[in-house]
């Protein structure tokens, strides 16, 4: 540390050129997988906590409308989603390397965990914690699904879910007879998203006892801890933002620009094709291309941004 506030880079390792601001709270299962794969990749970060309801204003005033954490911060650049949160760290951080091995799950099984297993966990965790969740936090995650959250049918939905899970874990223990990790010797990021998903099980207090090997990496896993980081206000990372350039932009591609029938320069609207309302990003496109869209976003509190956000999973259209 320096001044009381976070350094830049690595734990033992030559500077990151730039501070990673991460915009997270503790619950989040997605902010967890985040979290791990910092420490993971023993970096430093700064923390900021956000709210886990909205009205959220510091983080939608930085990303234009988008709302979910975890948001991961480099100066005047935002970058949402933790598909894309996780690249960014590769590149920032290449050792340990997430690369996937040739024959092994890679990023089929971040799919399946993401597609499948992930809305089985939630059924489950928030129906064995239904009795206990705040009536605030039920209604801000209706207003995200676009759809009423009952407890008593949150409950009704545990034992279905739990029977579901006993195959899905069954099926997972068998992957991990002859290797460590599911990518074989070291964790890739389909280690990781499945990490953040069992961890949100477990603190349903979903029972693991019958799946030792599984227990094992859940034990590895936990073990990376979660780098060091150090406590940031919503107002200094906003104004780290409004002090900072954004950053040379990625190259955009003529056929995603061609397909979406859009242009550089206009005013467009990112949708989450999932789990999203209230949460879209509006902004002047400033890169399209088969991996993320950027967009320039002006606001008082933060400056000019670029926001970024992965291509799968989100909606961009003219606004």
């Amino acid at each position: 540390m320096q001044g009381g506030r976070c350094c830049p880079g690595f734990i033992g390792r030559p500077p990151c050129p730039m501070r990673i601001i991460f915009h997270h709270y503790k619950e989040s299962p997605y902010a967890e997988k985040i979290r791990t794969l910092l420490g993971h990749k023993q970096m430093h970060w700064c923390s900021v906590t956000v709210p886990r309801v909205a009205p959220k204003p510091d983080l939608a005033a930085l990303t234009g409308g988008y709302r979910k954490v975890p948001v991961l911060q480099l100066g005047a650049d935002v970058v949402c989603d933790t598909r894309l949160i996780a690249h960014e760290i590769e590149a920032l951080t290449p050792l340990p390397s997430l690369a996937v091995l040739p024959g092994n799950l890679g990023n089929v099984l971040e799919s399946w965990v993401d597609q499948h297993l992930f809305g089985r966990v939630v059924a489950f965790t928030f129906g064995s914690l239904a009795d206990f969740l705040p009536d605030e936090l039920l209604a801000d995650r209706a207003a995200l699904r676009g759809a009423p959250l009952d407890r008593t049918a949150l409950k009704a939905a545990v034992p279905l879910a739990t029977q579901e899970l006993h195959a899905q874990m069954t099926w997972l223990e068998h992957a991990l007879a002859d290797r460590p990790f599911f990518n074989g010797p070291h964790p890739a990021c389909g280690d990781f998203t499945l990490y953040a998903t069992l961890w949100f099980a477990a603190n349903g207090r979903f029972d693991f006892s019958a799946y030792p090997r599984l227990t094992t990496w859940m034990h590895l896993m936990k073990a990376f801890g979660h780098g060091t980081s150090t406590p940031m206000t919503a107002a200094e990372a906003l104004e780290e933002a409004k002090t900072s350039e954004p950053r040379a932009l990625p190259d955009s591609s003529a056929d995603s620009l061609a397909a979406c029938g859009l242009r550089l320069g206009q005013q467009v609207r990112i949708t989450p094709e999932l789990l999203g309302h209230g949460t879209d990003v509006v902004g002047e496109l400033m890169t399209l291309n088969t991996e993320r869209t950027v967009v320039r976003h002006h606001h008082e509190h933060c400056g000019t941004v670029h926001v970024h956000l992965p291509r799968l999973g989100y909606r961009v259209c003219a606004a």
